[in-house]
């Protein structure tokens, strides 16, 4: 065999199968198919290095790593850099990849460190009753693990909620300076305390926790900024990138612990996209195309094959390692794709200023149960770069004419990657007298409050193949799902709270769709295989075991397409927990120490 395990991505579950199988001293080769993502700028004044190590760009450049840069500047004309970051079937190093479907798109990330690239870095433990319904084994001591190695791995936690760093501060609950509140942050926290009572539904605020380096004198030689010199500059483009490099990116963890150092035993093979698993004797062969190399394909050997390629890069390539007769799977292969709940609305011309393009994506949360569905709502910011266009899109809703044209000129300049000519929309003639006038990119958006709302369904979509290509079906129009109608009447009540106009996401977009982000399922954890492709440790079931129990020996699946249904949060932290639970099994305990000899008596 070529190597002891082979994780096939570097996501969160690949980076806990990888750091977890280098800390028994195995040999691991991690396949990624997107590139390296970084930031152009550079610190005025870097963190002094430890002896022996680089910083990450030198080792990049020195190891000959293909490399991109995160979209800018941060305005209109950054938009042209985003065009150019998303993956399509002629463009194959990009990072953002849209895949349409029925009546939704999901929106996945194509690079080294995975979802962690493109999300906005919350990180949250689903209430218990939720996981209990989707039938999760997961406990208050695997999220215990999966917050530890989420801070050994990457970094301590923070709240980032107020325009400036409180360090020392209990931020939750700030009361005669709550001014020092990012707007937004304010804005929902207000509305909730005033809906709570006319809903009757309890509405409890509170700050998110956050991976991202904050300003931390207060944990002294522990501190997070002093180490990296750097902090959050509240710049709201999280899953743009971060241009202050103040986010905890995998693809940062994976180069500090593991790929820095020869001795770890680990390597990563960037633009290689697994095609195919089949077993073979003794454990199985991965085919993949290297892109590096022209995409010619390439094959290696490991008795233990990790999935971490996302929910649809490891339903994808399950389903098409079965079609080509390498692997034998249950029929619950590609069944149980949940959206997460996952739903967007606006509330435009808001009372109070909520200064959208100001903070971290997300800062804050209200979590709700209405008539027995579990939700969370989000604050999101609006980057700058796509404040025009919020601005222009939400404001010409009113009349179908406009709006046709609006998204007309938005899909031309989609297909053609050129910058969407707005002026028809946008006549601008200055007026010094008005306070009102929007000169600037985050005045466009500082009276519109963007919703990010998480929720339940129950798990409805079933991927297949179509030749190559993966399709999603669904029992039936997933919008329609109560989940979504109860989702859109609380915005609803949120937004008239904030005294602003209501604008679902669906309705600003040029077709009737969910956008989901946080996509779950696919190879679901089961009791069997009749209810599931995995068991609870992630092992895949084999249909041609004696027993509806068995499973493939070495074959695991530890990334959120394991996950059985929507968890009504953002899902990092679940699928870390997932991923360690099934990594510590397949590796059982730690051998124990060798147990030190009895001296014995010279009797001098």
């Amino acid at each position: 065999m070529d190597f002891d395990a082979v994780v096939i991505g570097s996501g969160f579950g690949g980076s806990v199968a990888a750091s977890q199988l280098a800390a028994r001293k195995k040999k691991v080769l991690i396949l990624e198919r997107g590139t390296w993502w970084i930031t152009p700028e550079k610190l005025g004044k870097p963190p002094p290095l430890a002896p022996g190590k680089q910083r990450m760009p030198d080792w990049l450049a020195a190891n000959k790593q293909p490399v991109q840069y995160w979209p800018r500047p941060d305005n209109k004309d950054g938009l042209l850099d985003v065009f150019a970051s998303v993956r399509t079937g002629l463009h194959r190093d990009g990072l953002y990849k849209f895949s349409n479907f029925d009546d939704a798109t999901t929106l996945t990330a194509s690079a080294v460190g995975g979802g962690s690239m493109i999300y906005s870095n919350v990180t949250i433990q689903p209430d218990p009753g939720v996981l209990a319904q989707i039938g999760l084994n997961l406990g208050a001591a695997e999220f215990a693990a999966a917050r530890q190695w989420m801070t050994d791995f990457r970094g301590p936690l923070n709240k980032v909620v107020t325009k400036i760093p409180l360090p020392g501060r209990d931020v939750s609950a700030l009361t005669d300076d709550d001014y020092l509140y990012l707007d937004r942050a304010r804005v929902l926290r207000d509305a909730a305390a005033a809906l709570a009572p006319k809903l009757g539904v309890a509405l409890p605020w509170a700050p998110l926790d956050l991976a991202v380096i904050e300003y931390d004198p207060d944990r002294g030689a522990a501190s997070d900024a002093a180490k990296n010199h750097t902090f959050c500059e509240r710049q709201g483009r999280c899953l743009l990138g971060c241009l202050p490099a103040a986010r905890l990116t995998l693809n940062k963890s994976l180069f500090a612990h593991l790929l820095q150092d020869p001795a770890s035993g680990v390597a990563l093979w960037p633009r290689a996209e697994a095609r195919q698993i089949r077993k073979t004797g003794g454990g199985y062969q991965v085919v993949f195309h290297d892109h590096r190399d022209g995409g010619g394909e390439q094959t290696v050997t490991a008795p233990q094959v990790f999935l971490a390629a996302g929910t649809l890069g490891t339903t994808e390539l399950l389903l098409r390692s079965q079609a080509a007769g390498g692997l034998d799977l249950p029929d619950t292969t590609g069944q149980h794709f949940s959206a997460n709940g996952d739903f967007g609305a606006f509330a435009v011309n808001t009372a109070q200023r909520v200064s959208s393009t100001r903070g971290p994506i997300n800062t804050c949360e209200v979590s709700a149960v209405i008539d027995g569905t579990h939700l969370t709502v989000e604050d999101c910011a609006i980057p700058a770069m796509f404040a025009s266009i919020a601005y222009t899109g939400l404001n010409v809703l009113d009349s179908l004419v406009k709006r046709r044209f609006f998204h007309a000129r938005l899909r031309l300049a989609w297909l053609t990657h050129a910058l969407p000519d707005l002026r028809d929309f946008l006549p601008h003639l200055p007026d010094t007298y008005d306070p009102n006038d929007a000169r600037t990119e985050a005045e466009y958006v500082n009276n519109i409050f963007f919703f990010n709302v998480m929720g339940q369904d129950d798990a409805p979509g079933t991927f297949r193949l179509d030749g190559d290509d993966l399709r999603l079906d669904w029992q039936q129009p997933i919008i329609n799902h109560p989940t979504f109608a109860k989702a859109d009447q609380l915005c609803r009540h949120f937004a008239e709270a904030m005294g602003g106009d209501y604008v679902p996401l669906w309705d600003a977009l040029p077709t009737r769709r969910l956008m989901i982000t946080h996509p779950l399922g696919g190879c679901t954890v089961g009791p069997d295989r009749i209810r599931g492709a995995i068991d609870e440790y992630g092992r895949v079931y084999d249909p041609g075991g004696g027993h509806p129990t068995d499973t493939y020996a070495g074959l695991f699946v530890v990334d959120g397409s394991a996950i059985p249904g929507a968890l009504a949060v953002n899902p990092t932290l679940t699928i870390t927990a997932h991923a360690l639970k099934a990594v510590g099994h397949a590796l059982g305990p730690p051998a124990a120490a060798p147990a030190a000899a009895t001296p014995t008596s010279t009797g001098g």
